[in-house]
């Protein structure tokens, strides 16, 4: 279970490691795996109260202004006025007011304070290394392009690539103070060709200033009712509340769901996962050539952000951007409509989100499907892990759709289960390696016989002659296991050889596997017998695999037996530790390779102690030896059949941390009654076994002693030297 349990942690930390990096470098999870989610749930509806007026083609057209954004100020003010009289509610400009028209800028000014209800944009500029590399959108690009940060000394002096700042460029004082508010807004740079995927709430490299999105919704919600007035503009209150709640850890009291929801913006992060809701011109859009003429009705109580956007797609315009759903046919999606998006999602609540951390979820699929591979080899775990792949993809799918939660799907499904797949086949492939390199190892060192007809590769057999003459025994220094049937005459007595035959291929199989598992050798199997060594290790390492495959080969035969529809069969386990022959007896014209000598023979003497005593696993006592986490428990001392000296046995019970509290007190009580026992004191033996027996009814060597003492009793021996001679196998 150990082995098992590590093998499924190592495989899914190397796979969580290799794939964690694979997704770092290409950012997989979100240029695919959002992106996909985003296709497969397909477009949304978008709110209604949104509208976006293009300054598309056809207005350019229309109008006589062309692509030059200073010729359309001329009309803004009459635009103003048109949605004042169709009741529009916000009015929002993607368009910056940077430079003076001294020409057109009374009649703005005044229609814009005659609506009180426009906001405008701030130019957001980010330069890093001077003017070399900058960012920024239209005029405020085109008029306002000198670095933040000047050079000391030498003007040709290149700035350095860490330096990076950035600031907002606002219009003209009077357009500004005009307006009901303004506040920044930024994109990427175009140029670079990546996906918006996020935008920013608040710039705190602007002073924690909100977005235009933020602000304009905390307008809409003033003028909805569902918020209160302030004294200030919201973008000022933002940015107070914003810095608030950044010095205290606790963040600002929740007084309702909408507060709650306002302070989740202003207290966790600068940033949110756009809920795109289709291609480009999925939100309702209008020409601004209509609008301006009076030819778009049902704009009571919209939001109507006004801005660049074109209706066909043109490659060389600027201020348009790829999105999830960009392709050669819907073309790049204009920064006004991206705005109104961000808008709309703080209108219903629906960014998408991550219910937990991505690292953490990844981490969890990748154990889970190493332990089903570990524990389903073949195909079977193959299929297995892919039907549960299936499920969670469906599940990520699932919740995408219904609550905008996004679970990684790229890196768990293209990267971590591919991976956990190839690992998992090297892992098998170098345990059977390994194995394999061990077994030739014995079989060299103890039957060399046998070396020509061995494959000198996986799947390669050869069948060349013996090379010399061979040594053909070996004297070791070893431990012995020893196992037998109970009752195993009288079983195969009521089936047939056939069933016997079944059902032993079965039990050796069972019993076989801890053995090889704990780096022993099966040395002979006989009728109902099995004897397996442990040699060429340190003493130590011998002991406890032995042990411990001892008390796995109890439990695998216990449950065999449940599983069996034969006769259950009860298996007797006795170890012993000592010099060993490990050889070829030749009989006529066959040879057969055996385990030879006095530790074998008392091994299986040993075994055969179980009958007596009711326990399944007995050892003689310096099997033992300096293990600390064994348990194991002495039951006296025995002189076995056809040996002279007593053999001081123990009974192996378990590993520590499986044995309760009620066990240990057993055991302590068991061996005060031995002790008594052993002194001759039968009748306090008596007494403290019955004890015993009173916490555990089935405990077999508390029952066996009671018996002996009660016997002794009776007719006590005249010369007690501790020992039980045993007169059977």
């Amino acid at each position: 279970m150990t082995r098992f349990w590590l093998r499924s942690l190592a495989i899914g930390f190397v796979v969580f490691l290799c794939g964690g990096a694979i997704n770092f470098i290409v950012d997989l999870e979100s240029t695919l795996g959002l992106d996909t989610l985003l296709r497969i749930r397909g477009p949304q509806t978008p709110p209604s109260a949104i509208v976006l007026i293009a300054m598309d083609e056809a207005s350019e057209h229309r109008l006589g202004v062309g692509q030059d954004l200073t010729r359309w100020r001329s009309f803004h003010a009459g635009l103003i006025q048109r949605l004042q009289q169709q009741g529009a509610l916000l009015v929002v400009f993607d368009l910056q007011f940077i430079q003076p028209h001294p020409a057109d800028d009374p009649a703005l000014v005044a229609a814009m304070r005659e609506a009180g209800n426009v906001l405008l944009v701030e130019c957001v500029q980010k330069f890093r290394h001077g003017v070399e590399d900058f960012y920024g959108r239209e005029e405020c690009s085109d008029t306002n392009s000198q670095p933040v940060v000047a050079r000391d000394g030498d003007s040709n002096t290149a700035l350095s690539e860490q330096l990076v700042a950035m600031r907002s460029v606002t219009a003209t004082a009077a357009i500004a103070e005009a307006a009901l508010d303004h506040a920044p807004f930024f994109l990427i740079n175009d140029a670079e060709n990546a996906s918006i995927r996020e935008v920013w709430t608040f710039f705190d490299a602007l002073a924690e200033a909100p977005s235009l999105p933020m602000v304009t919704w905390l307008y809409y919600l003033q003028r909805s009712g569902a918020t209160a007035q302030t004294d200030r503009p919201f973008s000022a209150w933002l940015t107070e509340q914003r810095r608030a709640c950044r010095s205290k850890s606790d963040g600002l009291p929740a007084r309702s769901p909408l507060q709650r929801r306002i302070d989740n913006l202003l207290c966790n992060g600068d940033s949110r996962y756009l809920n795109y809701y289709g291609p480009p011109r999925t939100l309702r859009m209008e020409s601004y050539s209509d609008v301006y003429d009076g030819k778009v009705g049902d704009l009571q109580g919209k939001v109507v952000f006004v801005g660049r956007a074109n209706r066909q797609f043109s490659p060389g315009k600027s201020d348009f951007f790829q999105t999830p759903y960009s392709d050669s046919r819907t073309g790049k999606m204009a920064g006004v409509e991206i705005m109104a998006t961000q808008f709309a999602n703080l209108l219903e609540d629906c960014f998408i989100e991550m219910p937990a951390p991505s690292g953490l979820v990844s981490g969890a699929f990748g154990l889970l499907v190493a332990l089903v591979l570990v524990r389903f080899a073949g195909w079977t775990g193959i299929a297995i892990s892919l039907a549960f792949a299936s499920m969670y993809a469906g599940l990520a799918v699932w919740l995408f759709g219904l609550r905008h939660w996004w679970l990684p799907v790229a890196m768990p499904l293209l990267l971590q289960l591919p991976l956990s797949w190839l690992l998992t086949l090297a892992w098998s492939r170098y345990e059977l390696m390994r194995e394999r390199g061990r077994m030739l190892a014995f079989v060299r060192r103890v039957f060399p016989q046998w070396v020509g007809m061995l494959p000198a590769a996986p799947g390669q057999w050869t069948e060349t002659a013996n090379v010399g003459a061979a040594s053909t025994e070996r004297d070791v220094s070893g431990l012995c296991l020893a196992t037998d049937i109970e009752g195993y005459t009288t079983i195969a007595a009521r089936h047939s050889p056939r069933e016997m035959w079944t059902l032993l291929n079965t039990y050796y199989q069972v019993l076989g596997h801890p053995v090889v598992s704990h780096d022993g050798v099966i040395a002979d199997v006989t009728g109902d017998a099995m004897m397996a060594v442990w040699f060429d290790a340190p003493a130590s390492s011998q002991r406890r695999a032995a042990c411990l495959a001892a008390l796995e080969m109890a439990t695998a035969v216990a449950s065999f037996n449940l599983s069996s529809s034969l006769a259950p069969l009860a298996t007797r386990i006795g170890l012993h530790e000592g010099e060993l022959t490990l050889g070829r007896l030749d009989a006529g014209d066959t040879s057969h390779y055996r385990a030879i000598g006095d530790t074998v023979n008392t091994a299986s003497r040993i075994q055969g102690v179980n009958k007596y005593l009711g326990t399944k696993i007995l050892a003689s006592k310096s099997v033992t030896a300096d293990l600390t986490d064994i348990v194991y428990r002495p039951v006296g001392a025995f002189r076995l059949l056809g040996r002279a000296e007593p053999v001081e046995l123990l009974e192996i019970v378990g590993t520590v941390g499986q044995i309760d509290a009620q066990h240990n007190a057993l055991y302590r009580q068991f061996a005060d009654g031995l002790q008594a026992f052993r002194q001759g004191q039968w009748n306090d033996a008596a007494r403290l076994f019955q004890d015993a027996l009173e916490m555990n009814t089935d405990d077999g060597p508390t029952r066996f002693y009671r018996q002996q003492a009660l016997a002794r009793l009776q007719n006590p021996e005249q010369a007690w030297d501790g020992v039980i001679t045993l007169d059977g196998k």
